[in-house]
């Protein structure tokens, strides 16, 4: 094994440690939301890309004989789910106190999250339909493809924000936790891309490294301010969808 081939292992593995920290970042905010009773100037766009991220990333494990892949992405979705349902369950408890949210609102959230849901379904029966008339390789394809636009779409959506940021100058909505495992993916994934002089690798991890940076320069000009906390005085189930 030469030296660059150890460099290479090396660097996936750590890529591969830093994607399965990535997937787990958000019981961090999750718990911040709960104690908080707040959601902040969050919304739950990159939750969703989350779980479409993971979807299709594990059925790419599944289908390419990849179980580590299947198996920290199984663990991705799941966190993803478990995260989405603990920020709806939030926001309305927020929104019900009579507190105006942010960033979003309740009934937007719902939406946001049954949209994800639903194309994650919808790429589970197609990839299914398409294997049992006997095109796997088509399903494949497809599902590469789509990992390959989820993940970098996952990694950018924080960047939505830009706009609420700048408006409030605070970048409390970007988790730096979140931020600092997927720079370092991409990073160790956009070398290995180098190395290999693989460009399906390099292309979707440098534009996610972009957009990594573009988050990292936010949080240090615009700081994480605190929001504002109020009591809520009326006691709310916490049930997501009713």
């Amino acid at each position: 094994m030469s030296f660059l081939d150890i460099i290479v292992t090396v660097l996936s593995y750590a890529a591969s440690l830093f994607s399965l920290l990535l997937n787990a970042s958000p019981l961090i905010t999750s718990r911040e939301y709960e104690k908080n009773a707040s959601i902040g100037s969050n919304n739950n766009i990159f939750l969703g890309a989350l779980l479409f991220s993971a979807t299709t990333w594990a059925s790419y494990g599944l289908f390419s004989s990849t179980y580590p892949l299947l198996f920290s992405n199984m663990v991705g979705n799941a966190i993803g789910t478990y995260c989405s349902l603990v920020f709806l369950s939030v926001a309305r408890r927020e929104e019900k106190s009579g507190r105006v949210l942010q960033a979003t609102t309740y009934t937007r959230s719902l939406l946001t999250y049954v949209f994800f849901e639903t194309i994650c379904v919808l790429h589970l029966v197609i990839c299914i339909g398409l294997i049992l008339v006997g095109k796997g390789n088509v399903a494949i394809t497809i599902t590469g493809l789509e990992a390959t636009f989820a993940g970098v779409f996952m990694v950018s959506s924080p960047l939505l924000q830009v706009k609420t940021i700048v408006q409030a100058k605070n970048a409390q909505c970007l988790a730096p936790a979140t931020v600092c495992f997927a720079f370092f993916n991409a990073l160790f994934w956009v070398i290995v891309g180098v190395i290999k002089l693989d460009v399906v690798l390099f292309f979707p991890n440098f534009l996610g490294f972009l957009a990594c940076c573009g988050q990292v320069f936010l949080i240090f000009k615009y700081g994480r301010k605190p929001v504002e906390k109020e009591e809520i005085a009326v006691a709310i189930a916490p049930v997501p969808f009713n």
